[in-house]
């Protein structure tokens, strides 16, 4: 008996769903949450960025974060993408699992990430 082997759409297909399930940030205590929402750019506005990301992952007023962005490169098939670093905000209120986030440069946009290991005053 042969084993099974999954084909590229299969696992895009599976990725899909991880990632549609890990939409939206209602149910913070969820591991979707803390291993995929973390550090998300969830929404832009007048110049604020609503970050999924707070402090009990370390975030502090005043952190001046990177903002990044995966674009995806070659064909429409496959999964590679370069990393674009695209701006910096600065937090300017944290609560536990969210905070705003001032921008500083760039254009940011939803569904970019910060990360906290990448700037840090």
């Amino acid at each position: 008996m042969k084993p099974r082997v999954m084909r590229n759409g299969t696992v895009v297909s599976t990725l899909l769903v991880i990632l549609l399930m890990a939409m939206g940030c209602a149910t913070l205590e969820t591991a979707r949450h803390k291993y995929f929402m973390r550090g998300q750019v969830l929404e832009v506005q007048d110049g604020t960025a609503y970050l999924c990301l707070g402090t009990e992952q370390g975030a502090k007023v005043g952190q001046v974060l990177t903002v990044r962005r995966y674009v995806k490169i070659g064909g429409s098939r496959g999964g590679q993408y370069r990393v674009d670093s695209v701006g910096t905000v600065k937090i300017t209120e944290v609560e536990s699992h969210m905070a705003n986030a001032k921008i500083v440069t760039g254009d940011v946009k939803p569904n970019d990430i910060v990360d906290l290991n990448i700037e840090n005053p």
